[in-house]
């Protein structure tokens, strides 16, 4: 049976109008097709479209978005959000009839259960049905479509979604058709608000350059808004740093560029692991989490580097957000940071077998870190000596100069993950009975590669003292010590011939 608008009461149909806007929150600015209206009787034969623009849930008021898609909306649309529509369906099993008048005095007082599993408030017999159809994955505008066979009242469900919805959009009821304008949609356009949060990591340009250097990852978290009237259950930032790190603390916690306030949140360390932990409990947080939906945290987490291993030194970090269990963290990209050492073998250039311990180096960074300098004594002219692990002398033992860890690159900061990085060393003490080089001569650039050196990266040589001449050992001395020997030999000889002669005689 067909009945037109104008048996219908107005009154009727506003109210159920205002009620499907409400639950479906048809509040933004963005932009999306027009449907137009048809008017007088509604076609029992028509089929319909149920447009989904799927945004993040809004912080501030804007224009009222209208089913027709007239208006748009102002929050980012959401991607890979699927829908499912199920029927609506009277005592006998059937789509409930839409050309019934009583069907929509009806309608103006239902809702669905947040699960969408239930109606609330529905004539009896009245239940949810079969599916009426299933949208694809919403597009990086936040847009998808049901497609629906025959006219009658759908409950549409959020069904999947990324990991980063952490409010998925309530069930709501729609109908095809849709009261409009004192017309008919039978393309409906509604905007399914969703509370997004995400995570990304990245490190600070490294300033200390050697071992016992602090290290700073800085980690942005989207706040989200939430609905009116829904509270976080959760929101926690954690970061578990590597276990070479040491000393490690929560630097700082802003939301551009201003400290949270301390008591909004605690810092509980356990291990390696140092959660950020907001105090959901209290209202006065949960009213600044309100205040600041759509704003970003960023939590900066520091460590000392203590030791490097094979280099490179990796973190993640982890936010939760209204997931109490913490089931469903979401991970953000992984950052690393890149370390390397110096090995110097010291040998006696006399016999380059022997090494020689004792020998004293310092070590320089240079400005243009990554190509490899031609003059040494420009490139650290008025350098001070780097300190790495606590010292800046770095002394030979069993012939090798050790300095144990120095920065080399990173994946965030320009050259992103370089593979190498150089320094100048300088010889400022040679081992003792050695020569001390000057200048230029005690300078070496080396070319400081990501891991730990297996033998050594450069050699060094040291000569002898020179001393001062031993007496008589030029060529006058030689001499003269050749004519003393004669002499010595003469005179020796002349006596034995003198007693020879006296014994004779005495014969």
């Amino acid at each position: 049976m067909t009945h037109s608008l104008s048996r219908l009461r107005r009154g009727t149909i506003a109210a159920v109008t205002a009620i499907l806007l409400a639950m479906v929150g048809l509040i933004g600015v963005g932009s999306a097709a027009n449907a137009a209206p048809s008017f007088g009787n509604i076609n029992e034969n028509a089929s319909g479209v149920i447009h989904i623009h799927k945004h993040e849930t809004q912080t501030s008021t804007g224009a009222v978005a209208s089913p027709d898609g007239s208006e748009s909306i102002p929050s980012d649309g959401v991607a890979g959000v699927t829908f499912t529509a199920y029927e609506i369906v009277d005592g006998d099993g059937n789509l409930v009839d839409l050309t019934v008048p009583g069907n929509w005095d009806d309608l103006s007082g239902l809702s669905v259960s947040a699960d969408g599993s239930t109606l609330n408030g529905a004539p009896a017999g009245w239940t949810i049905g079969d599916v009426a159809g299933v949208s694809g994955a919403t597009n990086a505008d936040g847009e998808a479509s049901i497609n629906i066979d025959s006219i009658g009242a759908y409950v549409v469900v959020e069904t999947d979604a990324p990991a980063n919805v952490i409010q998925t959009a309530l069930p709501f009821i729609v109908t095809i058709p849709f009261p409009h304008g004192d017309g008919w949609l039978y393309d409906v356009h509604v905007y399914p608000k969703n509370g997004l949060t995400d995570v990304s990591k990245t490190i600070e340009a490294q300033e200390g350059l050697g071992l016992g250097s602090v290290v700073s990852f800085p980690v942005t978290t989207n706040l989200p808004g939430l609905e009116p009237g829904l509270d976080f259950t959760s929101f926690v930032i954690q970061d578990t740093l590597d276990n070479r790190l040491g000393n490690l603390e929560v630097a700082s916690v802003q939301v551009n560029g201003t400290d949270v306030p301390s008591g909004h949140y605690d810092v509980v360390a356990n291990g390696q692991t140092l959660r950020v932990v907001f105090n959901v409990g209290s209202a006065d947080t949960q009213a600044w989490l309100r205040a600041n939906g759509g704003e970003q945290i960023v939590t900066t987490f520091q460590g000392t580097v203590e030791s490097i291993a094979n280099g490179v030194i990796t973190n993640e970090a982890t936010v939760f957000v209204n997931d109490p269990n913490e089931d469903n963290g979401i991970t953000s990209d992984e950052v690393r940071t890149n370390w390397g050492d110096i090995k110097i073998r010291k040998i006696d250039s006399s016999d380059t077998s022997a090494t020689l311990d004792g020998a004293e180096f310092e070590v320089y960074a240079i400005d243009d870190a990554y190509t490899q300098p031609t003059d040494l004594e420009a490139a650290i002219a008025g350098a001070t000596p780097l300190t790495v692990g606590g010292s800046s002398v770095f002394t030979s033992v069993d012939g090798i100069v050790t300095i144990p860890g120095l920065f080399v690159s990173d994946s965030e900061n320009a050259p992103i993950n370089a593979q190498s990085r150089w320094y100048i060393v300088k010889e400022i003490q040679a081992p003792a009975g050695f020569v001390t080089p000057e200048g230029a001569a005690a300078l070496r650039a080396v070319n400081v590669q990501i891991g730990v050196t297996a033998e050594q990266d450069i050699t060094v040589e040291n000569v002898q003292q020179d001393v001062p001449e031993l007496p008589l050992t030029g060529a006058a001395g030689q001499i003269l010590m050749i004519i003393g020997g004669i002499a010595l030999l003469l005179i020796a000889a002349g006596l034995v011939m003198m007693k020879r002669r006296q014994a004779t005689a005495q014969q």
